[in-house]
């Protein structure tokens, strides 16, 4: 399905788009951080391109902007990286969604593609009940059980990847989708192995505890990237997509 790009419509287009019935959102969250000195600063600003088109194609919603800053507070021991305050990143969530609101839609969608955005975008969804005839939600799921286990590393096992390898961040998975969408800016020659413990638990040091990840790796990778391809990169979009989905269907 083609997807409407709000920044290409014109305002009689948008209009004209929410009064015949085309009133959800769907926008993406991403981040400016390093990813080891394999893959950009802006992978997972990328990745929020991607998958937001994706869910905006399921969802026949218009799809706006991906914001590219996020909290990554956790990523600044490395030069690159912006962050925003957890605030700051509540704050735009919320006044995005009220400028939405304001011309009439009536669906407005969050896609987190970074960890760091998922708690603020979750308090914002809060902020956002006041909203009167309005649904706004996050796609917020357990990291552990559903991001990891069906998103990429339970896909990565039944592709002969184990879960350290797979990884977290800038890992298997994560290269591997870099392949397939942005070859160009993948340094497969730089890739090297970071953290390679539990996973769930390098996850929530970082998010959870505010561990900065050059205490967990020196690489700044959780995960090997070494073994990454293109040819498994779509395997996981469809899977994160496939849940992406899945939490929404749930709300």
């Amino acid at each position: 399905m083609q997807v409407r790009e709000l920044e290409k419509m014109t305002s009689p287009e948008v209009r004209a788009a929410i009064d015949g019935g085309q009133d959800t959102a769907v926008i993406a969250f991403g981040s400016l951080e390093q990813h080891g000195e394999h893959l950009p600063i802006g992978t997972d600003a990328f990745l929020g391109d991607e998958f937001g088109h994706r869910v905006a194609a399921h969802l026949n919603a218009i799809l706006i902007p991906t914001v590219r800053v996020g909290f990554a507070e956790h990523h600044m021991p490395f030069a690159g990286t912006m962050t925003l305050s957890k605030e700051t990143v509540r704050r735009i969530a919320v006044e995005y969604a009220h400028s939405l609101a304001r011309h009439g839609f009536r669906r407005i969608v969050f896609v987190p593609t970074h960890g760091g955005n998922i708690e603020p975008l979750a308090h914002a969804v809060q902020d956002c009940m006041e909203l009167k005839g309005v649904s706004v939600i996050s796609v917020v799921s357990n990291f552990s059980r559903q991001v990891l286990q069906e998103g990429t590393v339970g896909v990565a096992a039944n592709l002969g990847i184990p879960p350290e390898e797979s990884g977290a961040h800038a890992g298997e998975w994560e290269t591997s989708i870099m392949l397939k969408l942005t070859p160009d800016l993948v340094q497969m020659d730089r890739a090297q192995a970071g953290y390679t413990g539990d996973m769930g638990a390098g996850v929530e040091a970082l998010l959870a505890d505010g561990t900065p990840i050059d205490e967990l790796t020196p690489t700044g990778v959780l995960g090997d990237p070494r073994r990454a391809e293109a040819d498994r990169g779509e395997a996981y979009i469809q899977a994160l997509t496939n849940v992406a989905v899945s939490v929404l269907e749930e709300k």
